[in-house]
């Protein structure tokens, strides 16, 4: 079933100079000029709702612009009252202005017909206009989403951050909404190597949502990319996150779900995926946990069950930087006193409180809480919330 968004947006197709003696002074102007009115059509909401039709009734952003409110009326089928309002809206909207905010903010405005637009974004419907902050989007080749529950245990932010980073060691690009629980950690984890990753919105780049993640966001748009079809200055509200997700899904070969609900929006990220052709691979969880319902929903309707990244590389056939042999992390060996791996070898995926951890090594309190924190400090254990622990590596 495809998911009603707003209306379609029109492939745009950038005019070229048909003369010959066309410079690359007059393209760059044309392209700015497209940009400009492709904007205005954003910022008027009943114009962004409704691109596709505006673009078949008019032929061109600018002429959609510069219509007179009886041509709206005519060419829309809308009422005066409406025409009028629209009319109203844009006077008081200075596209100069606008796409120089845009340039401050050190975004751009990127279509269909830019060359660098992906290209795996141009075969889903309806590819959107984007605002993009950060190079990785026009550069990016091979790429995967990991998307989750906001709501995650520390075994699914653990197992989306270790999945992350493995991908991005391998060259892969990692893709999320930079949302709280699974989306975060997987951007963590992509970031926490020499990786990259692409962070999708569901607001205008410039407001920062969740408010904890201002500092990851700085690093994804340095480091990466931060993109959303939202104007700057718009708000995360709800309607916003559906779409935001079949850009997710639109610029990856196939999603992985780490940890969702029954009403999860990782499972419409999932449907987009099935809708656009791409894979939907999941990990699977705590049978008894609500938010591992979605994911084993998605198994029993015939999603791939993964649990390694060989299965990710394998049902993906990813053209990989590294050799095969960088898949398999057992090989990177950290060293471990005696004390240290007894107090490993006690802990497992599952949570367990340091009680039981003392009762297992018989060590005092003080001597488990030093070597727990020795092991955090190595990247092989987590603690997950009040005095619980588990293995991460």
């Amino acid at each position: 079933m495809v998911f009603d968004l707003t209306a379609r947006f029109l492939i745009i197709v950038r005019r070229r100079a048909q003369f010959e003696q066309g410079s690359k002074e007059s393209t760059s102007e044309m392209n700015t000029e497209e940009e400009k009115y492709l904007l205005g059509l954003k910022l008027i909401p009943y114009f962004s709702r409704r691109i596709s039709k505006v673009m078949d009734a008019f032929g061109s952003p600018k002429c959609a612009w510069d219509a007179s409110g009886k041509e709206i009326m005519e060419r829309l089928g809308i009422s005066v009252d409406l025409a009028e309002k629209i009319s109203v809206e844009r006077s008081k909207i200075d596209l100069d202005l606008e796409l120089e905010k845009i340039s401050a903010f050190g975004a751009e405005i990127l279509s269909i017909s830019d060359s660098a637009y992906p290209r795996s974004l141009k075969e889903i419907s309806s590819p959107p206009v984007l605002f993009v902050k950060g190079d990785l989007l026009k550069t990016y080749s091979d790429a995967v989403a990991i998307v989750g529950s906001r709501k995650a245990s520390a075994y699914g932010r653990a197992v989306a951050f270790e999945l992350a980073k493995q991908l991005a060691d391998l060259g892969v690009t990692v893709v999320s909404g930079v949302a709280r629980g699974i989306d975060s950690a997987a951007h963590r984890g992509a970031l926490s190597s020499s990786g990259s990753t692409i962070g999708v919105l569901g607001c205008g780049l410039d407001v920062v949502y969740p408010p904890e993640n201002r500092n990851l966001y700085e690093e994804i748009s340095e480091r990466g990319s931060l993109v959303s079809e939202l104007p700057l200055g718009i708000d995360p509200l709800p309607p916003n996150f559906p779409a935001r997700n079949r850009i997710i899904s639109g610029l990856t070969k196939g999603t992985v779900v780490v940890e969702a609900s029954e009403r999860s929006g990782a499972l419409i990220t999932a449907d987009f995926a099935l809708e656009q052709g791409r894979e939907v691979m999941v990990v699977p969880g705590n049978v008894k946990s609500s938010v591992s319902k979605g994911c084993h929903k998605l198994i029993k309707e015939g999603a791939y069950l993964i649990d390694t990244i060989d299965d990710i590389v394998g049902i993906l056939q990813l053209d990989l930087r590294l050799p095969k042999d960088a898949l398999n992390d057992d090989k990177l060996k950290v060293e471990l006193s005696i004390e240290e791996q007894s107090i490993l070898n006690c802990l497992g995926w599952e949570s367990r409180h340091i009680d039981e951890i003392m009762e297992a090594v018989d060590y005092d309190i003080s001597k488990v809480s030093s070597l727990l924190t020795i092991l955090e400090l190595k990247g092989l254990v987590k603690q997950d919330f009040g005095h619980n622990y588990l293995r991460i590596q």
